[in-house]
């Protein structure tokens, strides 16, 4: 167990101890996030995708090469022709426009698809940053108190070896240092696994080290709805349903047909007769072209309700976020204008009492625990209190 720690600590140490080019910045991470991770990829491959079909969105039907023989068509030689043409039929110009404008829409749509992921991905790896850097933080204090309970236990089994104090006082002794060294592994498995996540999350096999920081109070952004990209990839959503049943209504249009044919034979005094043919192909029958109208103005309605349900949950995520940071700011204000100050006043008075021989290494062992437990519980509520602050600037609903 004592060479896995070493380990660790070694991983744990400030990134000057091995030089800079051993650490990580936060900045680093997110760029090696957003070039490897593969979730990002795939969005970035599903707006590639979309833009490679905007041509599709000009698609005319096959276009027709026809060869004819009919008895009855006679030229001036008496003989009948060969006939050879081709003929291609195009929907109306509006058909077209609107095709092209869902297939921007559809890009637009990937784009914003890319934005949200963009987002989460840097959220995701900026807490599991912090978190590492938390983490070390906590163990720095965790290491110290340990350091004081080894001193203190083997100081109580001199004690008792020399008969000065019972059995019960070295347990408990032991029992304290116990717990202190579960606190060092718990820590431990927790550094480990945050490490994993970033790991994950940048999708890299460089040895990643991030250097060991005090933690500071992130700034707190105050979001604007309208500008989040979840809001954002709704309203184009909605736009995308719009631009689908103007396409509907363009295809009530008549269609125009285009060909042009040519005819000879090979008998004496044959000629060439051109020929070409415009026509329109006109529907007569509007039940399937109706149903899909009113069908996608159903599709908006539910654009529009689904656009407005997620507006009202992000409005609810932002005052629960808001209500998370201002309790969380609550602790830290107490740490700042008291506990701070008591947790020092707790160390320095238990140290002096100690020098002074006013109290047992017992009460000043227990003062010292007290002390550190007060800065841990600082280094929680930051804790939380920076991941609630990193949910409110990258603003996305799971």
């Amino acid at each position: 167990m004592k060479r896995v720690f070493v380990i660790l600590l070694i991983i744990l140490l400030p990134v000057s101890f091995f030089g800079q080019k051993k650490g990580i910045s936060l900045e680093r991470a997110i760029e090696l996030a957003l070039e490897n991770n593969q979730e990002f990829k795939a969005a970035r491959l599903k707006l590639q995708q979309s833009k490679a079909m905007r041509p599709a969105a000009f698609n005319p039907a096959k276009t027709n090469f026809f060869l004819a023989y009919d008895s009855n068509n006679m030229a001036d030689n008496d003989h009948p022709l060969n006939i050879i043409g081709i003929e291609q039929s195009f929907s109306f110009p509006t058909v077209y426009i609107s095709q092209f404008k869902v297939a921007d829409s559809e890009i637009s749509l990937a784009e914003k698809e890319m934005e949200i992921q963009k987002q989460k991905l840097i959220r995701d790896v900026s807490m599991a940053y912090h978190e590492i850097q938390y983490h070390m933080n906590r163990l720095m204090h965790i290491n110290h108190l340990d350091s004081i309970y080894a001193k203190f236990t083997a100081n109580l089994q001199e004690k008792y070896n020399n008969g000065e104090i019972a059995r019960l006082d070295l347990i408990n002794s032991k029992a304290k240092h116990q717990h202190v060294q579960i606190e060092q592994n718990d820590i431990t498995y927790d550094t480990r696994l945050a490490y994993k996540r970033l790991r994950l999350l940048l999708n890299t096999d460089t040895l990643i080290v991030v250097p060991l920081t005090p933690l500071a109070e992130l700034p707190v952004t105050d979001p604007e709805i309208e500008n989040t990209p979840g809001i954002k990839y709704m309203v184009e959503e909605t736009q995308l349903q719009k631009n689908l049943l103007k396409t509907e209504r363009s295809n009530l249009l008549p269609e125009i047909s285009l060909s042009y044919q040519g005819g000879t034979n090979r008998f004496p005094n044959a000629k060439f007769y051109p020929g070409y043919e415009v026509g329109i192909s006109l529907p007569l029958f509007f039940g399937e072209q109706k149903a899909k109208i009113k069908a996608q103005k159903i599709g908006i309605a539910v654009s529009q309700e689904l656009q407005e349900n997620y507006r009202n949950l992000m409005s609810l995520k932002i005052l629960e976020l808001y209500s998370d940071i201002n309790k969380f700011r609550e602790h830290l204000d107490y740490y700042y204008s008291t506990g701070k100050d008591l947790s020092r006043e707790i160390e320095e008075s238990a140290q002096k009492a100690y020098a002074n021989g006013e109290i047992d290494y017992i009460n000043f062992v227990e003062s010292i625990e007290n002390s550190t437990h007060i800065k841990i519980d600082y280094l929680h509520w930051l804790h939380q209190y920076n991941n609630k602050v990193l949910e409110l600037k990258h603003l996305v609903l799971e």
